[in-house]
């Protein structure tokens, strides 16, 4: 991994876009769109990198608008299906005091049917980075097998393989997780998981034996954020820690997403992970200072000028 991965797609993201209302005051339900994978697209046409998406959606207004969204920011729609059958996911964003609680309308959705059979080895022609998580196969059974073909058909293509660990409790239990991952890992180049999401995982919370760990089962690299502390990039033969850039926390939905993103696209551009985290860092600083998932996703001019 010691050149850039410039192709016609620079980062193909795989998994569910899904509409979101979020209850923003007493008397006020703003719309948006949202999803972690969804995000990261956003988040890398932003920051510079030719972004697409692959799944389904309904033939339902909410499908218009994240078409919409789509178009707007550039990124490639020839992915997508619609399905005449199975509806767009949604889910709803309360605030209160204690942070912000998530309540989801996704099962049976068009993007949690999707299966191995809809994937085509000329999806992942000219794409640089294919990126999954956790989130993408934890949704379906279904969902979870496409994400394993779909990383070896891009493998077979010549495409990088990233994955975010993005463990979500209240789709699937960690030992579920946990078997999904041996099937998945081996196949992965980059990945993302979080300090959170390896101890529940594997019980472990100390930056060596969490990096040890993802190495051991293939991955060329590990990037492990580390939250208001920063990130760690490690390979095989150092560690580096990223110092965080200090924020004005307000709203940290879609922060994750965003640093992935950013990474990716900055990584597609120099071939630098120490570089690309420094980038991440310092986009997903400035998308904490903002409420929405995608209305908090910085633009590149946005992220060079707020890095230290």
């Amino acid at each position: 991994m010691t050149s850039p991965l410039r192709k016609p797609l620079d980062i193909l993201c795989f998994g569910e876009p899904m509409f979101e209302f979020s209850w923003v005051s007493e008397d006020s339900i703003r719309p948006g769109i949202g999803g972690d994978v969804s995000n990261t697209a956003v988040a890398a046409a932003r920051a510079g990198a030719t972004a697409g998406m692959l799944t389904h959606l309904g033939k339902d207004t909410f499908a218009d608008h994240i078409l919409q969204l789509y178009v707007e920011e550039g990124i490639d729609v020839s992915r997508i299906v619609q399905s005449d059958t199975a509806p767009t996911g949604l889910y709803f964003i309360e605030y209160g005091p204690d942070g912000h609680r998530f309540s989801y309308r996704r099962a049976g959705s068009a993007a949690s049917m999707v299966s191995p059979d809809n994937l085509r080895p000329n999806m992942f022609e000219d794409v640089g980075v294919l990126h999954i998580s956790g989130i993408t196969q934890a949704i379906s059974d279904t969902s979870c097998a496409a994400s394993i073909r779909a990383a070896q058909l891009a493998r077979a293509a010549g495409a990088q393989v990233s994955f975010d660990t993005n463990l979500r409790l209240n789709l699937w239990s960690a030992d579920q997780a946990r078997e999904a991952l041996k099937d998945i890992l081996p196949l992965v180049n980059i990945v993302f998981p979080s300090i959170e999401d390896a101890e529940a995982l594997f019980g472990l919370n100390e930056i060596d034996p969490i990096c040890d760990r993802f190495l051991a089962t293939g991955a060329e690299l590990v990037v492990l954020t580390l939250g208001e502390r920063g990130a760690v990039v490690a390979d095989p033969s150092r560690r580096v820690h990223i110092a965080p850039v200090p924020a004005k926390l307000v709203d940290a939905t879609g922060a994750g997403d965003t640093f992935d993103g950013a990474f990716l696209a900055e990584f597609s551009r120099t071939a630098d992970p120490v570089a690309a985290a420094h980038f991440a860092c310092a986009a997903a600083s400035l998308s904490v200072e903002n409420i929405g998932a995608v209305k908090s996703i910085p633009m590149r001019a946005s992220i060079q000028a707020h890095q230290p």
